[in-house]
């Protein structure tokens, strides 16, 4: 992971509070900002999606993807649209990280460690709400360098 995804990743962690799933046993469980680091490094493609998709309209209008995720930002239904696709992203995610810890545990003989992909539905939509805010708000230098490393111009 690049440096200005790691500040990325880092800021939405420290702007979270705790996040909560459920294990295996249906008991409640914290989830570390280790593991929401590497939530929202799996995720980051989707925002990079959402950069390229506003390319063309940046051609026409002259913005930058920072100042296109913002406007979308500000404009309450396509905020809400985009977070929940985010929430969506982020819960597949971590059903895919599980299912992949289980099929290791099985090759490997060692034991799962699942724990660390049981985020619950309220904190995949904190966690989204989170990182979209970040996006559009970022400063539009780290905006710039999170936008190169992704290999958006």
């Amino acid at each position: 992971m690049g440096k200005a995804a790691q500040k990325f990743a880092t800021s939405v962690t420290g702007k979270c509070g705790g996040l909560t799933g459920s294990n295996e046993d249906g008991d409640r469980v914290a989830i570390d900002p280790i593991t929401i680091t590497t939530l929202i490094t799996t995720i980051l493609p989707m925002l990079v999606q959402w950069f390229q998709s506003c390319r063309e309209k940046r051609r026409q209008q002259d913005q930058t993807p920072q100042q296109q995720l913002a406007a979308a930002h500000a404009d309450a239904k396509t905020r809400e649209k985009n977070v929940a696709a985010l929430q969506t992203r982020i819960l597949q995610e971590c059903k895919r990280g599980a299912a992949a810890e289980r099929k290791r545990a099985r090759q490997t003989g060692i034991p799962a460690d699942i724990g660390r992909f049981a985020i619950d539905y309220d904190s995949a939509g904190r966690l989204a709400d989170k990182i979209h805010s970040e996006a559009a708000t970022m400063p539009a230098k780290d905006a710039a360098a999170l936008c190169a490393e992704c290999g958006i111009t």
